[in-house]
């Protein structure tokens, strides 16, 4: 079978400029002519100085994993504010020994980032100084902007009244889940945009009153369904267009319809039964080649009204991207992971709202020509700088004029090259998340963990093998905690660390319900279940019901859950192929196609697809 890159090639799509070896798998990796362009494209400026973008020393995938170990979205902490000492929420455990504020105290004027100020120190690594201010300046314990009432979030802006969703915008009354946009009481619920009562929905854009409904938009009252569009009313379908009151892919008429559906929803015997008959649609629906609608030369999967969006996933509204994972309405961008709200010109950011020109930086916000920043508000022409706001012209949080910045970032980026440091996003050495606690677990989950004690096998042998991620701990006693590294001059390897086993706390004088004992039917729950925990059917692990959520289920005739929430998260996550392409060959055509399905699943070229479907 061709490779991926033979088929770009031949397909005159890419072109390979180069040939790298990655300096952590040891995988030989291309580099595109558009990589460079596009490289070339968004290199920034300081002053009259252009300061062009070193070609990447990792994989794509490093890349990515890189990024995400600073990212943290659903592992969640007691703890106390280092600033007041009150218990808190927090995105980071106790052990880790890094200063927390809370939300609010962290926005108040009775601090100020700048306090934490130093100037720059050419004969230390620039990844060693910025490591020292970020173990000064406090952190926030939830990464969050402008919202209401929503205070169990993280990765949200402007949200009101959401409980434990991440990577969201522009949502009310919505709880457990990923990546909602625009979405108003939408619950247990992954990439969905513009919908309303959702529940258990899995890529869905302009969805209403639907539950356990796929890669579908424009629909309303379906439910077990997977590819429709334009449809109401149908269960137990696929690959419909503009269909209603359909039961297995047959017309029903309205009184049928209303009929045969009572068999499969309101208690919980009934949602078992239909979620087996919803398998069996799963594996009989005729497969595209990858989830891509309405978007012209791009590669990859959840690509929605896109153009020219390569190696990107669960993107929409988008154009010239590359290697974007999880962005909206975004522009000119590489390398990049969940930006939102009309980020342009980025390159190696992860964690954005409204940037232009933010290059190897996290967690900004409104912002425009910052270089290796974190935690900065409406800020601009910044380096090196962490928790400013309504700043400019700074480096390491020192205060400069116009005429001494741009004189002096220029000459740091000519350091950075001699140390190797330009070009490459923050060592992972410095994260305070452990790999099981960031989102780099969920995209590259953990296969197998080797201790080391020497540095030559370290880099010697590194990660993925077998196409699975093995992760190399350097420890010599065999501790499962963090390394100790040397962060001065050019690194070696980078090695991360892992968190001990989680116990399960179990507050005092809790009453408990077994999930087997729950009702079958919601209208037979009473509000009591608010002062109960229940006990997961799977993992044993407690879990609540917020009075908002009851609500929900009764609204939506749903029994309770019986899973925690961690559980319902990765079971839906289940479904998606992994963020991998591969070249397929389509099943009616025989022709081969770039696909993120492996061999052994029979899909579609999008010709082919749109013949049978429509």
């Amino acid at each position: 079978m061709t490779n991926i890159t033979e088929f770009l090639e031949r397909s005159w799509v890419e072109k390979v400029a180069e040939y790298r070896v990655c300096k952590w798998t040891g995988e030989r990796f291309p580099i595109y002519e558009k990589d460079i362009e596009m490289l070339t494209r968004i290199s920034p400026s300081v002053g009259n100085v252009k300061l062009d973008i070193s070609l990447p020393t990792l994989s794509p995938q490093a890349r990515q994993m890189r990024r995400l170990l600073f990212r943290n979205e659903t592992n969640f902490y007691k703890s106390r504010s280092s600033k007041t000492w009150e218990p808190m929420i927090s995105l980071y455990a106790p052990e880790n020994n890094v200063k927390v504020f809370e939300q609010k105290e962290w926005w108040q004027q009775d601090w100020d980032p700048m306090d934490f100020w130093f100037e720059v120190d050419f004969s230390k690594s620039i990844n060693a100084q910025f490591y020292e201010l970020r173990q000064d300046v406090p952190r926030v314990n939830m990464v969050a902007v402008d919202n209401e009432n929503s205070e169990y979030s993280t990765g949200t802006g402007y949200c009101k009244n959401c409980y434990l969703i991440n990577s969201s915008e522009e949502c009310e009354d919505c709880y457990y889940g990923k990546l909602f946009q625009n979405c108003k009481r939408c619950v247990d619920c992954a990439y969905v945009y513009d919908s309303d009562k959702l529940y258990q929905c899995l890529n869905v854009k302009k969805g209403y009153k639907s539950m356990y409904l796929h890669n579908s938009s424009e629909c309303s009252d379906c439910y077990y369904s997977d590819d429709l569009i334009g449809c109401d009313h149908c269960m137990f379908c696929s690959n419909l267009r503009n269909a209603s009151y359909c039961f297995e892919n047959t017309q029903l008429s309205k009184e049928e319809w209303k009929e045969k559906v009572q068999e499969y929803l309101g208690t919980r015997t009934h949602i078992a039964a239909a979620l087996e008959k919803f398998e069996q649609v799963i594996r009989q629906k005729i497969t595209k080649y990858a989830s891509v609608v309405n978007s012209e030369n791009s590669f990859g999967d959840i690509l929605i009204d896109d153009k020219n969006c390569v190696f990107c996933y669960d993107v929409n509204d988008s154009e010239d991207c590359r290697y974007v994972n999880v962005g909206v309405d975004v522009k000119s961008n590489m390398d990049c992971n969940n930006i939102y709200m009309k980020p342009e010109r980025n390159y190696e950011v992860l964690g954005t709202i409204g940037t232009y020109n933010v290059h190897f930086s996290t967690f900004i916000f409104n912002c425009s020509n910052l270089l290796y920043c974190q935690d900065c508000h409406d800020s601009k022409n910044l380096f090196g700088c962490i928790a400013l706001r309504n700043k400019e012209y700074c480096i390491f949080n020192t205060q400069y004029t116009k005429e001494e910045y741009e004189d002096l970032v220029p000459k740091i980026i000519t350091y950075m090259k001699e140390t190797w440091e330009w070009g490459e996003y923050f060592n992972p050495s410095t994260t305070a998340f452990p790999y099981n606690d960031s989102l780099a677990m969920e995209y590259f989950p953990i296969q197998e963990l080797v201790y080391l004690q020497d540095w030559e096998i370290v880099q010697r042998k590194m990660l993925h093998a077998s196409g699975k991620w093995v992760v190399y701990i350097l420890e010599p006693d065999k501790i499962i905690s963090r390394a100790k590294l040397d962060l001065g001059g050019e690194e070696k390897i980078d090695i991360f660390w892992k968190t001990k086993e989680k116990e399960i706390g179990i507050p005092d004088n809790t009453y408990f319900v077994e999930a087997k004992d729950l009702a079958e039917n919601i209208s037979d729950e009473s509000e009591e279940i608010f002062k109960k925990a229940i006990k997961c059917a799977k993992t044993g692990r407690p879990f609540r019901i917020t009075p908002q959520e009851f609500y929900f289920y009764q609204d939506m005739g749903i029994p309770l859950p019986i899973y925690h929430p961690d559980v319902r998260y990765y079971d839906r996550l289940a479904y998606r192929p992994e963020r991998a392409l591969h070249v397929q060959s389509c099943e009616e055509c025989k022709k081969e196609i770039l696909s993120v399905y492996e061999s052994s699943k029979a899909v579609y070229c999008e010709e082919c697809y749109n013949k049978k479907v429509y």
